[in-house]
């Protein structure tokens, strides 16, 4: 009777080892068959940045009462940028960015020659994050220096503005980063004293096209 009965609870424990075993396999199953989603980690985006920049512009200088008509430049431009970035939930980047550096932008007409000698602005960043890459847009203020010259005189004046544009910025290697953007700038007009009695009004507009290299922290 005692042999019958060890025998008897041996085969429930071998029972139980096999369920118990089927149900393992069977999640092993289940789990496999869950795909496994890649997210986009906006957290790349985040904190501080520095970088260097470079590319070209172009410029419309309205002033009729010096020129009669408007006169236009190009050239190269160079310098850096600084900022900080915050990221939120749906890939959302925003962030702070100071810019700005040398301008080359110098118009060859007569009677006037119109240079930009540098600018620079404080905009506001608004991006989506994909994949290894946030595409963005900005807007903010604007100054820039702005040199007149005549055969009877020349002047130079800072003016402000806005500017606005949009960019793409994406991860070369650990925190080292590319963009390309295009700007467009509008610094309203100026009062340039060019060796007659009357102040001449001159109104400033600019685009360009730029290439970076940053620097994340």
């Amino acid at each position: 009777m005692q042999r019958t009965t060890a025998v008897f609870s041996l085969s429930g424990i071998f029972a139980l080892a096999l369920v118990a075993n089927a149900l393992a396999a069977d999640a092993v199953v289940e789990e496999q068959l869950i795909p496994n989603v890649p997210e986009v980690d906006t957290t790349e985006w985040g904190g501080l940045y520095v970088g260097l920049y470079g590319g070209y512009s172009w410029f419309s200088a309205d002033g009729a009462t010096v020129t009669g008509s408007e006169v236009d430049g190009e050239g190269e431009k160079f310098g850096a940028f600084t900022g900080y970035n915050w990221e939120f939930e749906n890939n959302v980047v925003s962030g702070l960015e100071v810019f700005g550096g040398y301008s080359g932008n110098e118009s060859s007409s007569t009677p006037v020659n119109i240079e930009q000698e540098w600018d620079a602005s404080l905009r506001a960043r608004f991006g989506y994050a994909f994949e290894e890459s946030v595409i963005y847009s900005f807007a903010g203020l604007a100054v820039t220096s702005v040199d007149a010259q005549t055969l009877t005189g020349a002047d130079d004046d800072v003016l402000d503005g806005y500017t606005i544009g949009a960019g793409l910025e994406t991860i070369l290697k650990d925190n080292v980063t590319a963009r390309i953007e295009y700007g467009f700038s509008d610094y309203n007009s100026g009062s340039f004293l060019l060796g007659n009695p009357a102040s001449n009004e001159i109104d400033f507009q600019d685009q360009s096209v730029n290439i970076g290299i940053g620097l994340r922290y």
